[in-house]
């Protein structure tokens, strides 16, 4: 027969070691927590403002082509009830408008005939980083009153270069 000792306190609960050590541990996770959280949020912000202003850039692109081929004049005069116009694309029967509101940072392509007027939200930039960043260029050796060659330079981030968007319109009218 085996006998046991009985101490008369019983064996669970934590040693003053086991408790510093985690007292230490919740403090380091304490600290870093905040800035990681942070710093991811702050990441998630940046990174949907770079993949908007690239989504921005995708759809311009998708529709300027096309609209510069088909245009007989170009300008930058109001049309479409648009007062604030980046380029005016003239065409028989209609007019294509492109144009950034600052407030609301929306890069917008306005179509306009006799069915009536189709506003187009190409996208959004980030309107803290730039007032317009999107800007109509004409060649070096054309007049801008009716380019052949008409250019819009994006520029949505400062810190990374300039997008030209270069696109040749028709000879003639057709």
């Amino acid at each position: 027969m085996t006998t046991q000792r009985r101490t008369g306190r019983p064996e669970s609960g934590f040693t003053l070691t086991e408790l510093l050590v985690t007292i230490v541990i919740l403090g380091i996770v304490a600290i870093l927590l905040p800035k990681t959280v942070l710093l991811g949020l702050r990441f998630t912000a940046d990174t949907r403002k770079q993949v908007a202003a690239t989504g921005a850039k995708g759809t311009l692109n998708r529709y300027f082509y096309g609209d510069v081929r088909s245009a007989d004049a170009v300008d930058t005069d109001s049309a479409c009830g648009v007062a604030d116009v980046i380029v005016h694309l003239r065409r028989t029967g209609t007019d294509v408008v492109y144009a950034y509101d600052p407030p609301t940072g929306a890069l917008t392509r306005v179509t306009c005939a006799d069915g009536g007027v189709v506003t187009t939200l190409l996208g959004r930039f980030d309107n803290a980083t730039s007032t317009r960043p999107v800007t109509l260029s004409c060649g070096a050796e054309t007049s801008c009153t009716s380019p052949m060659e008409v250019t819009l330079t994006v520029q949505s981030d400062p810190a990374v270069p300039p997008t030209a968007l270069t696109a040749v319109r028709r000879a003639s009218a057709s």
